[in-house]
């Protein structure tokens, strides 16, 4: 991302009421001293078990469900070439929907350009299926 525009991505306070909110969420911990934020290691698993080793955990061409991806323009942990890559082998959803947000990285849904991704996601949710439509 530009370094000008670092600074300005999460305004002053977001941040801390989403991770207050979150640690919130975890009572164990909150009890310990520091609070700390406890969740499962499952996915860390899988990343070293198959993303790192290049095998593929599940086949994307067996999704059957509609199928909404959103990335943001500065994600550096997801890269733009592999969302669309992932895109490219939905190949049995009814129908799938590919949305590039600017200005956003990995948080993009705690960030100034939140909105659109809420705004996305909720009208992916209620619009009226494309397919039932012909």
């Amino acid at each position: 991302m530009p370094e000008d525009k670092k600074a300005d991505l999460i305004p002053a306070g977001w941040f801390e009421q989403w991770a207050d909110a979150t640690f919130a969420t975890d009572q164990v911990g909150a009890k310990q001293s520091p609070p700390v934020l406890r969740a499962p290691n499952g996915t860390v698993a899988d990343k070293d078990a198959y993303w790192a080793a290049g095998k593929p955990l599940y086949d994307p061409g067996e999704i059957r469900v509609p199928v909404l991806i959103i990335h943001a323009e500065w994600d550096a942990d997801l890269p733009s070439y592999q969302a669309q890559e992932y895109f490219t082998k939905l190949t049995h959803a009814p129908y799938k929907r590919f949305v590039e947000l600017g200005e956003g990285t990995h948080t993009v849904m705690m960030e100034k350009n939140r909105m659109q991704f809420l705004h996305e996601v909720g009208a992916f949710l209620t619009e009226a299926d494309p397919q039932a439509l012909n």
